[in-house]
């Protein structure tokens, strides 16, 4: 596994983690994910990616929100939600990775630690975001 994929996982985890337990975990999650592993550029990039995520909480899911017509962000699996926080963090925020890469690992994400319909939920929700920020059809 490539050390962007596993900050990944450790930043889906720290935010589900967080979601929930609450945002009082935050702090303790941030704590985790800077001691996890002992690959110093891995650990940066997942506490990067959990911070910007937390950051932008309100604006990532409104966008969500949008996109998942028909459904509420609170009745969606918790680690769907964590994982899609968590891209469109990365789509938002992390131009210079190419989209498809974002939704492929978020894709990924889905279909290991989720049910076996996650991965076209989480990649029919990233796909409309990403197609509705680029203005693409």
């Amino acid at each position: 596994m490539h050390k962007r994929t596993r900050a990944r996982r450790l930043a889906m985890l720290a935010l589900y983690q967080a979601d929930i337990l609450g945002s009082e975990f935050t702090s303790d999650a941030r704590e985790w994910l800077s001691s996890v592993g002992r690959d110093k550029e891995m650990r940066s990039f997942a506490t990067e990616l959990f911070d910007n995520t937390i950051k932008h909480l309100p604006e990532i899911d409104s966008l969500i929100a949008k996109a998942a017509q028909n459904w509420q962000l609170k009745r969606m699996a918790a680690i769907d939600r964590a994982l899609l926080r968590m891209a469109v963090n990365e789509l938002l925020y992390h131009r210079e990775v190419p989209p498809k890469v974002v939704i492929n690992e978020a894709l990924e994400l889905a279909k290991r630690y989720s049910t076996a319909a996650s991965g076209s939920f989480v990649n029919g929700i990233l796909d409309r975001i990403h197609k509705d920020r680029s203005g693409s059809d």
